[in-house]
C-alpha cells in the first residue's frame, strides 16, 4: 500500500458551516497557515442553510449560559458587520404570544430573564389585534432587536474575508480519523473529489462539524461524554393573502422557541420550525407531521387552513442530550489544544462571531 502524503499546518478547522467559518476567520490573524475542511461540495449546506434566518434577542437563554452569552454579543457584532458589509437585513422585531392564563405566566418570565440578561427593549403591546386581527392571542411581548437577514451572503462574506486573511477552504473534504503523535493531531481526510486520503498534522486542532460534530469529538477526546440528540424541523410556505411586518412567535415549548410565523427579505411568510427528535439525517417532510404542525399554527391564527400551507424544506438541529446550552469542550495534549464546539444549534447564527472570538481566546 502506497504511504499517505503527509501535510504540516499550524491550525485545522472541521466544518464549513456558520460555526467554522465564523473561528476560522477570527483565527486567521494568529495563524499563518491555516486550513479549513468540509465534507460537503459547498459551504454551509446543512443547520447554517436550513433556519429561519431570525438574528434572535437574547431573551430566551438562562442568564449566564453560553447561549446567553453569545447571542447578546453576536447580536451586536452581526447587526455591526452586516451594516458595514451591506448585506441585506431587517431590524422587523417580534411578537410572542400568549394563548391562556398559563403561558401569559410564562410570557413574563421571559420578560423577566430577559431583563435579568440585559434585554432592556422588551414592551408589552395590546397595538397587535388592530394590526393583525387574524391573530389570536392573550397577551403579546414585542421584542424589537429581534430581526431578519441574508444568512447565505453573511457567510459567503466571511469565506471570502478568511480567505483574504490568507486561510484555505478544502471542499469535499471528509475526516476520516483523529490521532496523537509527538508531531501534534494527525488528521486523517479523504477527499471525495479523487478518492485520495491524506493526513493533516496540526498542533491546534478546531472541531465545529455540526451534525457530525460529536463523532469527531469521540475521536478527538478519548473522554468525550457528550451524546448528539438529532431534531428535526420542518417548515411550510404560507400561501395566503395576508402580510406581515414582524415576526410571530408563539410562547416557546420544551423542546423548541414553537412553530412560529417568519417573513422572509422578500416579505413572504413561512411557518417553523416544528421540533421532534429524530435518529437520522433525512430533509424529507414528514406527511404525518403536518396535522400536528397545522395545530400549533392554528392556536395563535386559527383561519389557517392545510391548503394554505405548502412544504418548504427541513432542518436538523445538532443539539446534546440532556444539555439545553452550547458546549466548547477544550484541552491540551502534550502541547497540542483541541476544540469541540457542540450542540450548535440556535441561536447559532446570531452568536457566530462572538463564538469566533470565544475560541480564539481559548487557544494560545
Amino acid at each position: 500500500m502506497s504511504k499517505l502524503e503527509k501535510f504540516e499546518v499550524d491550525c485545522l478547522v472541521i466544518g464549513g458551516g456558520v460555526s467554522g467559518i465564523a473561528i476560522a476567520r477570527e483565527l486567521s490573524s494568529k495563524f499563518d497557515n491555516i486550513f479549513l475542511i468540509e465534507r460537503n461540495l459547498h459551504i454551509a449546506q446543512e443547520t447554517s442553510s436550513r433556519n429561519s434566518e431570525v438574528i434572535h434577542a437574547g431573551i430566551y437563554y438562562d442568564h449566564g449560559s453560553l447561549k446567553s452569552k453569545l447571542c447578546l454579543k453576536g447580536k451586536e457584532l452581526l447587526y455591526k458587520y452586516l451594516e458595514e458589509r451591506k448585506i441585506e437585513f431587517n431590524r422587523c422585531g417580534k411578537y410572542i404570544l400568549s394563548s391562556n392564563d398559563e403561558e401569559s405566566e410564562t410570557l413574563n418570565s421571559i420578560y423577566e430573564n430577559g431583563l435579568t440578561c440585559g434585554v432592556d427593549d422588551l414592551t408589552y403591546d395590546n397595538s397587535l389585534k388592530s394590526k393583525y386581527p387574524f391573530l389570536s392571542y392573550k397577551e403579546a411581548l414585542f421584542s424589537p432587536s429581534t430581526g431578519i437577514f441574508d444568512s447565505h451572503s453573511f457567510i459567503h462574506s466571511l469565506s471570502r474575508d478568511f480567505q483574504i486573511l490568507g486561510g484555505n477552504i478544502l471542499l469535499g473534504n471528509e475526516t476520516l480519523n483523529v490521532e496523537q503523535s509527538s508531531k501534534g493531531y494527525e488528521v486523517l481526510i479523504q477527499d471525495k473529489n479523487t478518492e485520495n486520503q491524506f493526513v493533516v498534522i496540526t498542533n491546534v486542532l478546531v472541531n465545529s462539524a455540526g451534525l457530525n460534530a460529536v463523532h469527531i469529538a469521540d475521536l478527538v477526546n478519548e473522554g468525550n461524554t457528550y451524546q448528539e440528540e438529532f431534531v428535526k424541523g420542518e417548515y411550510y410556505i404560507y400561501q395566503g393573502k395576508e402580510k406581515l411586518e414582524n415576526l410571530i412567535y408563539p410562547t416557546p415549548s420544551k423542546n423548541s422557541l414553537g412553530l412560529h410565523a417568519t417573513i422572509d427579505l422578500g416579505e413572504g411568510i413561512r411557518f417553523g420550525p416544528s421540533a421532534y427528535v429524530v435518529d437520522e439525517i433525512d430533509y424529507n417532510l414528514s406527511l404525518d407531521q403536518k396535522s400536528l404542525f397545522l395545530k400549533a399554527v392554528q392556536s395563535y391564527w386559527p383561519s389557517i387552513q392545510a391548503e394554505d400551507l405548502t412544504p418548504g424544506y427541513s432542518g436538523i438541529r445538532p443539539n446534546l442530550k440532556g444539555i439545553k446550552d452550547f458546549v466548547i469542550d477544550s484541552g491540551t495534549v502534550s502541547d497540542n489544544q483541541y476544540v469541540n464546539v457542540l450542540g450548535y444549534a440556535s441561536p447559532g447564527l446570531t452568536s457566530s462571531l462572538a463564538l469566533g472570538i470565544e475560541v480564539s481566546n481559548l487557544i494560545e
